[in-house]
């Protein structure tokens, strides 16, 4: 009975392992190509489409509730289009996230790989293992917190660029909420990248004493 369930978690090891690998090469791969298109964009002048918040103001009123007395004051809060003549820097800074985000999705697999791995040949608590689980709290971390600053501080420059000779740049826009939970499940990753350190060391005096 216990060789059949060690089998069986073997070959769940086997699967996570595997399909972790192709999920990390598949990332890495889309993160390439998002890249490569984001500074094919940019390098053109833009081209993607691209959604803008516009603060309420005359131009953005919805004249067709006008006499409606119960929504007097309706406006529309974004405008889509396909960007032309942006700037490189404000599409790099605008559409960077969409090659982050496939980065962070693709380390993280990679960790994910290397922990199935270890855990499979015995070795929990080996420094790949640990390297892999630290990378990946950063990476969470740096790159969660970098993509909102990145969009939003594109989106401010992409309004100025795109908007300015348009009334839709009036009317006023609060700042967007910072989103902590990336910086969260890094810190969370990062502890138990510690409990390894730790248990690693445990290990390693465990083996001495025999």
């Amino acid at each position: 009975m216990q060789t059949s369930t060690s089998n069986r978690q073997a070959r769940t090891l086997v699967a996570v392992q595997v399909a972790a690998g192709i999920y990390a090469t598949g990332a890495f791969v889309f993160a390439a190509f998002m890249l490569f298109a984001v500074l094919s964009s940019g390098l053109a002048g833009g081209g993607s489409a691209i959604a803008l918040p516009v603060g309420a103001s005359p131009a953005t009123q919805l004249s067709t509730l006008d006499a409606n007395p119960r929504s007097p004051d309706a406006h529309f809060t974004e405008v889509e289009f396909t960007a032309q003549d942006l700037s490189l820097s404000t599409s790099l800074l605008y559409y960077a996230p969409r090659a982050l985000t496939p980065l962070a999705q693709g380390v993280v697999a990679l960790a994910i790989m290397v922990l199935a791995r270890n855990v499979r040949s015995g070795q929990p608590f080996a420094g790949p293992v640990i390297s892999g689980m630290t990378i990946s709290a950063l990476t969470i971390a740096i790159i969660g917190s970098a993509n909102q600053l990145l969009v939003n501080f594109g989106t401010s420059q992409a309004r100025w660029e795109l908007l300015s000779d348009t009334p839709f740049l009036a009317g006023w826009l609060g700042a967007p909420a910072f989103d902590w939970t990336p910086v969260f499940v890094g810190l969370t990753l990062g502890i138990i990248a510690s409990v390894f350190r730790a248990g690693a060391s445990l290990q390693r005096e465990t083996e001495g004493l025999v």
